[in-house]
Parts: structure tokens; C-alpha cells; sequence
């Protein structure tokens, strides 16, 4: 009998210090931290992408966001980098509007991006709010906000844009390629011309749903007409410095000012021409860009309407993209011109107003040490060798434009 109790008392003694020390176990957990709990200097940032296309992408090439094939995105290179959230884009060309396809095609493209996700869900999920975001970077996956660069993507119908941001549309820019009946575009002279009335009514929409407006690609005039229009923050997602770089669409110090007065957020690209004159004068100087299908080219389809998507098939294809990578590749500028890019901006607004964003599947090369999202972490590294704080680096990788997002939809009259 005592043998027994001895036993006995053995197991609970046992089991209490277990359970006294269990607390001080580490758990198993992504070491994507929130700047709170950032105690290791070896801890990733987690980060928000404010601009790429890696569900359209992989819809163009007939993979998906899983399997690798992908050089600058992939869910495990998305995972290795730390990436926790994205504005996912669709993308809907100039053509498609002019032949009132534009409806169409963005809900093929949207269907495509929640079969692309539903495929990884312990992975991936969808996000419509800072909430969501955050629940998911608690379960450790990648939220994907659904964003459409291009406005045309509506036809002009403010019922259409209500009924897409049902299906989950967060965020849209303007304008894209080409001016139209919204606003101007950056490749245009002087300050372009400003929003029109159209426009206005469509920025008073998109406050009152929620959804982030994107000035990417937006003449000057347009773009100081929309922050004094809208009632909530704004952002920039794929952008330079004009002090920096002087070409279309990278945007002056008074702009970003207005930008920050408001509250919003300007995203510095992995963009080689948005941080490099050399580059962009020999791969874009002078150049008008057009209509991803036509160019320059008139926009209204004359042939048989049955065919028309042979027609876009066919000017779509040739591997244009492969050649362009490979030709452009030798001229990659180094990591520190994007460094250079965010401390102009950060002497200028502070470290409050900068993101990051990378376009991975809109454009063929980036710049050197981030050529995918395996490599988001390098900027943090490179930020720190700069002498900026953990607390700033990470403001810079994901929290500034999470807060504007938050911001956004969570002040929302819908």
C-alpha cells in the first residue's frame, strides 16, 4: 500500500511541475509578429503588398497561385517572405469597356480569384475588412483583399460597383492605361485635366461603401481634385518620388503632402522605372502607353462580334512578356534606389504615409534582392541598416496601409 502511494504522489508531483513549467514551453507559431510582440531581432515583418496580380496571373499562364511555376509569386515564396496581406487585382483592359465587355470580364476574373483561394485554404483567405485581416494573420494565412485597377471595370454604373463590392471589392483605382470619363491619366501633359462629375459622384460612392481609392496612374489635377473630394483616406499603391525620378506618374512632394494631410498612404513599387532614371529613359522615355490589346490603335472591335475573343486571343499572344524580362533584366537597379525612394518620402510626410508594393504579375522584372516575394524581407533588413526603428520598419512593411484599409471600410455608411 504505501508502495502505491508513493507512486501515486510520484505521478501528481510530476504532473504539477509540468504543468507550472508548460507556460514557458515556445509554441510552434509563424514568427510574422505584430510590432507588440517583436522581442526577436530575428522576427519577420509582417508585411501588406498594396499592389499585385497573382490570381490574374496565374489565370494568364494556366496555373495556379500554389504551384510554383511563378518566379515572383507563389503561396510558399508569398510564406517565406511574410507576406500577410495583399490587394489582389484584377485587371480590365481599355478594349473591353469600348466593347461593353468590361461587366463581363471582371466577374470572370473575380470567379477566377475565389476558386484560386478556395484551393488553399489552410493557406489563404479572403479579407473585407481590417477585422478579417487580422483574423486570418492570427491563423497565420495570407489575406487577399479584392481590388480592380481600372474603374472602366464598371461601365460607368455606380449599381455595378455596389454589386461588386457584395462579391467583396475593397479597393479600385481610377483610371489605368488610358483618360477616361472618371478622370485623367498620368501619361498626359502638364497637370492633366481633374475629376469629373461622373467621378465625383463615383468618390462619394466608394466612401460611402468602403472601398479604398487607388490614384496609381492619375494625372496630377485628377489626383488633388479626388483628396479634396473624398471624406476618407487615400492611397497610391504602386508610385515613386518625382524628386527622384521625373517621369509620369511618380508624384511630387506637394502631391504626397496633400496625400499624407489626408491621412493616406503612398506605396513605394519594386517598379525599376519608378526608381530609376536610367532605366526609365532607355526602357520607357517618350513613350505614351496604350491599350494593352490595341496600343494606340482605335479600341472599337469592327469584326465579327463571334469572334471577338479569338481577336483579343490573338493580340494577346506571341510571349512578348519572356523577351521583355530577358532584355530588361541587365538594367535592374539595386535595392537601395527603392530605399532612397521611401527615406525622400519619409523625410518628407514621416514614417506614418509609406507602404510597399511589389506588382508582381503587372510588370516582367522588378529590382535587384526583391525579385519576388520570397525577398519582401530584404527591404526590412535594408530600412534597419539605415538606422530606421524596428517600430517604423514595420509601420513601412504592412501597418501604415492596414490602417488606412481599417479606416477606410470601418467608416463606411453602407
Amino acid at each position: 500500500m504505501k508502495i502505491r502511494i508513493t507512486v501515486v504522489l510520484s505521478l501528481v508531483l510530476g504532473l504539477c511541475l509540468l504543468f507550472s513549467v508548460a507556460p514557458r514551453i515556445p509554441a510552434f507559431s509563424s514568427p510574422l509578429l505584430s510590432v507588440q510582440a517583436q522581442d526577436s531581432q530575428d522576427a519577420k515583418f509582417w508585411t501588406f503588398d498594396g499592389h499585385l496580380h497573382p490570381t490574374s496571373s496565374a489565370a494568364g499562364r494556366g496555373g495556379d497561385i500554389g504551384d510554383g511555376l511563378d518566379p515572383q509569386f507563389s503561396l510558399s515564396l508569398a510564406e517565406q517572405g511574410g507576406l500577410g496581406a495583399g490587394f489582389f487585382n484584377t485587371s480590365v483592359d481599355e478594349f473591353y469597356e469600348a466593347n461593353h465587355l468590361a461587366v463581363k470580364e471582371v466577374v470572370r476574373q473575380i470567379d477566377h480569384f475565389y476558386r484560386q483561394i478556395g484551393m488553399y485554404p489552410d493557406q489563404i483567405g479572403v479579407a473585407t475588412s481590417g477585422d478579417e485581416v487580422r483574423a486570418l494573420r492570427s491563423q497565420n494565412k495570407l489575406a487577399a483583399i479584392l481590388s480592380i485597377e481600372g474603374a472602366i471595370a464598371i461601365e460607368s454604373d455606380l449599381g455595378v460597383l455596389r454589386m461588386l463590392h457584395r462579391l467583396g471589392l475593397r479597393e479600385m483605382n481610377l483610371v489605368h492605361n488610358l483618360a477616361n470619363n472618371i478622370g485623367d491619366v498620368m501619361y498626359t501633359t502638364g497637370k492633366g485635366s481633374g475629376l469629373t462629375d461622373y467621378g465625383r459622384e463615383l468618390v462619394t460612392e466608394m466612401n460611402r461603401l468602403g472601398i479604398v481609392i487607388d490614384l496609381s496612374h492619375t494625372s496630377e489635377q485628377t489626383i488633388m481634385d479626388v483628396i479634396a473630394a473624398s471624406t476618407q483616406p487615400v492611397a497610391t499603391t504602386h508610385s515613386g518620388a518625382r524628386a527622384l525620378v521625373d517621369r509620369p506618374g511618380n508624384w511630387s512632394d506637394e502631391m504626397i503632402q496633400a496625400l499624407a494631410a489626408k491621412g493616406g498612404v503612398i506605396c513605394a513599387a519594386f517598379l525599376p522605372q519608378q526608381v530609376s532614371q536610367e532605366y526609365d529613359r532607355k526602357w520607357h522615355g517618350g513613350r505614351q502607353r496604350g491599350s494593352g490589346i490595341m496600343g494606340l490603335e482605335p479600341l472599337v472591335y469592327r469584326g465579327d462580334p463571334t469572334k471577338i475573343y479569338d481577336f483579343i486571343a490573338e493580340r494577346r499572344g506571341g510571349g512578348g512578356s519572356g523577351r521583355m524580362a530577358s532584355e530588361r533584366h541587365q538594367d535592374i537597379p539595386p535595392l537601395s534606389y527603392l530605399i532612397d525612394t521611401i527615406d525622400h518620402i519619409v523625410r518628407l510626410v514621416g514614417a506614418d504615409h509609406v507602404g510597399i508594393s511589389s506588382d508582381w504579375g503587372g510588370y516582367p522584372v522588378n529590382i535587384l534582392d526583391i525579385e519576388g516575394a520570397g525577398e519582401y524581407q530584404n527591404i526590412a533588413q535594408a530600412l534597419l541598416q539605415r538606422g530606421y526603428s524596428r517600430e517604423d520598419v514595420a509601420r513601412i512593411m504592412g501597418e501604415n496601409l492596414l490602417r488606412v484599409f481599417d479606416e477606410v471600410v470601418s467608416t463606411a455608411r453602407q
